[in-house]
């Protein structure tokens, strides 16, 4: 479970991340939002990279766990979308 507040914190992270974007939105044509915005852009970028790796690294511990958990995922999903 440890994991899972670990995947949702950060997705809380982005979120967040998110709505100071939309929040610190001027009308098009200002330079100085457009730099703000680009170095929200990068914190996002790196909060997607760190996740990433976090999921990697998780991955490499436990793969038996990663490919029951995808067969399962897998199995679940092909239950909901059959007819």
């Amino acid at each position: 479970m440890a994991l899972g507040k670990t995947l949702q914190t950060e997705l809380d992270e982005i979120r967040a991340e998110l709505a100071k974007l939309r929040a610190a939105q001027n009308p098009p044509g200002g330079d100085g939002a457009q730099g703000g915005s680009q170095e929200q852009i990068a914190e996002l970028n790196r909060l997607v990279q760190d996740m990433l790796e976090n999921a990697e690294e998780t991955i490499a511990g436990h793969p038996v766990a990663t490919v029951a958990g995808a067969l399962a995922l897998g199995i679940v999903i092909g239950r909901l979308t059959a007819h």
